[in-house]
């Protein structure tokens, strides 16, 4: 259902954007740096390296099935006369493709493996190449994120003390601040500071890595144009109120039960967008 108020859509789209936006300052430092060591290298070197260069194509011959998983890859020597390089080369690639997670080295020689025994790096090339619905990989991101969230929020309420619990309530009052007054950057910075509160809390370094992976491999390849989805505000905005409440009665169950419906309720409006083959169907319908 679209909100009722003539702006919901427009509060509703902040409130998503905002969700997995605090995501993106890790990433936006990782690429500050990557383009710092990117002008470093550039004063020894011009263009990518001649690996780089054959990795890429044989991971794109990989991911788009030229190679089936199971069937074995040319010999290090066929490729060394193929790419014409030497062979320690080769093995520089076959390397890189190991690291990914989408070839074996096995004593019978070099094997593909099915995508889904990938590392979450090849998740951004299967992207640009198209092999994967961006929407939906957005819609899983968010099932993670919501699960992860939950799990955070549950492991932090049962050790948090009273204190605690209020800190943790006025992050949350600050999210549904954002949302009334129709404000990215406070529901961002809200967001920010209630994930934060929880990590502190509950101090699993497990959960900060496995955000970091995500971060860093999803988030900065994740672009759509005319991101307008519907959404009910009023229900995000209940199960905010919702969560509040259960951190102030110290119930994670119920409290990790509201922010995974939270994540829900927007991963629900991500998939219901229209497609961007139906946009542009609808855009050229309409011309």
């Amino acid at each position: 259902m679209r909100a009722s108020k003539c702006n919901g859509s427009e509060r509703g789209a902040n409130a998503i954007k905002a969700v997995y936006a605090i995501y993106q300052e890790t990433t936006d430092n990782q690429q500050s740096i990557n383009r710092r060591n990117t002008r470093n290298r550039s004063k020894v070197t011009t263009g990518p390296s001649k690996v780089d260069e054959i990795l890429a194509v044989l991971r794109t011959e990989i991911l788009r099935g030229q190679y089936r998983p199971g069937e074995r890859m040319p010999s290090e020597r066929d490729l060394a006369a193929r790419f014409e390089i030497n062979r320690g080369a080769v093995r520089e690639v076959i390397k890189k493709l190991e690291q990914l997670g989408i070839i074996e080295v096995t004593p019978g020689g070099v094997r593909v493996l099915p995508v889904e025994e990938a590392t979450l790096e090849v998740v951004p090339h299967l992207l640009e190449l198209g092999t994967i619905d961006q929407q939906q990989i957005i819609g899983q991101l968010l099932d993670v994120l919501g699960t992860m969230m939950a799990l955070s929020v549950h492991s932090a309420l049962t050790l948090a003390s009273e204190d605690e619990q209020q800190i943790l309530a006025k992050s949350v009052d600050g999210l549904i601040d954002s949302i009334d007054q129709n404000d990215e950057d406070l529901h961002r910075q809200s967001f920010k500071l209630l994930s934060e509160n929880l990590l502190s809390i509950n101090g699993n370094l497990i959960l900060r890595l496995i955000g970091n992976g995500i971060r860093t491999q999803f988030i900065a390849h994740i672009r759509r144009e005319n991101f307008n989805p519907n959404i009910d505000v009023e229900r995000i905005r209940d199960t905010l109120t919702q969560f509040k409440a259960a951190i102030l009665a110290g119930s994670p169950n119920d409290a990790s039960m509201a922010i995974a419906q939270h994540f829900t309720l927007v991963k629900d409006a991500i998939l219901t967008m229209p497609s961007n083959d139906d946009r542009l169907s609808r855009t050229a319908d309409h011309a």
